[in-house]
């Protein structure tokens, strides 16, 4: 991908994202092409493929500028807390939120959960770097699905609580002060 400061380039790539998303507001997913994303975009398709393999990269460019848009967030922070890193990974759906629903609305999901899984990774590196077994995966994976399918499920919602409210959510769930177990089930 694209990692240049041209800013024709860097116009270039906006201009296909922008191409995909406005397609997406009308058109199946699947029923896309490279080819209508770069007659939208005004473009080439040697342009297109500068900066993108396939048009699920630019679904997950997009999500991964949201997340570095967070992590850049944090890193002016002198002490991170969980509940920092939860309420600034839900002020960065809630800021993009009209694509985040283009996407669930999509079903493309997954994209959601592939790049989320990166950032993740990043944090419990952060956190942990000397965990480098096989059950670090398993945590990540668990954390991936849990935020993923709670963000998705938010917005869904017909009703949802505010971003406020599920960033709380998250830090007491992630911080094991959500659910009790009681005595008998």
């Amino acid at each position: 991908m694209y990692e240049g400061n041209n800013p024709t380039a860097l116009n270039s790539r906006e201009w296909l994202v922008n191409a995909l998303l406005t397609l997406m507001k009308t058109k199946s997913y699947p029923k896309i092409t490279v080819k209508d994303i770069c007659q939208k975009a005004d473009l080439s398709r040697q342009t297109f493929y500068n900066f993108f393999e396939t048009k699920d990269d630019i679904i997950l460019f997009c999500i991964k500028r949201c997340y570095l848009e967070m992590i850049h967030s944090l890193k002016s922070k002198s002490s991170l807390s969980l509940s920092d890193i939860t309420e600034e990974l839900v002020k960065a759906f809630h800021k993009n939120q009209d694509m985040i629903h283009l996407i669930i609305s999509q079903n493309l999901e997954h994209l959601l959960e592939y790049e989320l899984a990166s950032v993740i990774q990043i944090f419990a590196e952060q956190v942990s770097p000397e965990i480098r077994n096989r059950s670090y995966k398993y945590g990540t994976a668990f954390l991936t699905g849990a935020i993923a399918h709670t963000v998705i499920y938010w917005f869904k919602d017909t009703q949802p609580i505010s971003s406020e409210q599920l960033a709380e959510l998250l830090t007491n769930i992630l911080s094991g002060n959500y659910y009790v177990i009681k005595d008998k089930i």
